[in-house]
């Protein structure tokens, strides 16, 4: 499969995921999982506002915070509006998985990614 085509493959299990299976926010996100992935921060009407790749998950929302999380408090959006859907990546798509999220949030284009990713 071409890097685009997967790209596109994993943006669309992202956005069709049922609101209901994504990772709900927490203080420590123990259910988030520990390994790699993409994942997209969604809001429950609005969809995707931000594409990410972490080496671990849980690590990345639980140790830095998130800056979604600040922008989606700026924009009065309930915390029970914005859960986290999640893809997992093998070693091989791993090795890949800058150049997946680029192509995702160029094809996406979520409010909360900065400019620059869009751009490359």
């Amino acid at each position: 499969m071409q890097l685009e085509e997967e790209a596109q493959t994993i943006l669309n299990r992202l956005s069709l995921m049922p609101f209901d299976e994504c990772y709900p926010l927490s203080r420590e996100f123990r259910n988030m999982p520990a390994v790699g992935g993409l994942y997209a921060v969604r809001h429950r009407a609005e969809g995707i506002l931000y594409i990410g790749l972490a080496v671990s998950l849980r690590r990345r929302f639980r140790d830095n915070g998130h800056k979604a999380f600040f922008w989606a408090f700026l924009d009065c959006y309930s915390p029970f509006d914005i859960r986290i859907a999640v893809e997992l990546l093998t070693i091989q798509s791993f090795r890949e998985g800058d150049r997946l999220e680029t192509l995702m949030i160029r094809s996406a284009q979520p409010r909360y990614n900065v400019r620059k990713k869009r751009e490359e």
